[in-house]
């Protein structure tokens, strides 16, 4: 959560700098996955952060979906379809050129994503804690 949180800052971030069209490339900037030049640093900080998160995420997602709770599995797909459509709108942000229409429903997704996995690990923890895992 803290990752997925942390991808939300530094975004934000990036976007009040206005500097989220400074590396085109998607979606790692010139230097692929090698250290940065300074002037886009951010963006790509942001860019591994969130590929960390996304996988990370998943991980913790094939875990918690053999929790008991009935409405475990489908929040597990609709978070799964969140982050594909997260990383499609990661897409348009930067080629869209920050439209703020684009880069609001951006965030937007990712606060959705961020409180339906927080209502995940909360229901997981509560399983745990009644020993029914």
């Amino acid at each position: 959560m803290s990752l997925i949180y942390s991808t939300m800052l530094i975004g934000v971030y990036v976007s009040s700098l206005n500097r989220g069209v400074a590396c085109p490339d998607w979606p790692l900037c010139p230097n692929g996955f090698a250290f940065p030049p300074e002037k886009f640093f951010y963006e790509h900080f942001h860019r591994l952060v969130a590929i960390v998160a996304a996988i990370f995420t998943g991980v913790a997602l094939i875990f918690i979906r053999k929790s008991l709770w009935k409405l475990n599995k489908l929040i597990v797909i609709i978070v799964t379809s969140l982050i594909i459509v997260q990383i499609i709108m990661g897409i348009f942000v930067i080629s869209s050129k920050l439209n703020s229409v684009i880069v609001a429903v951006h965030l937007s997704t990712a606060v959705t994503i961020f409180s339906l996995i927080f209502v995940l690990l909360r229901e997981s923890y509560l399983e745990i804690k009644k020993g029914r895992i």
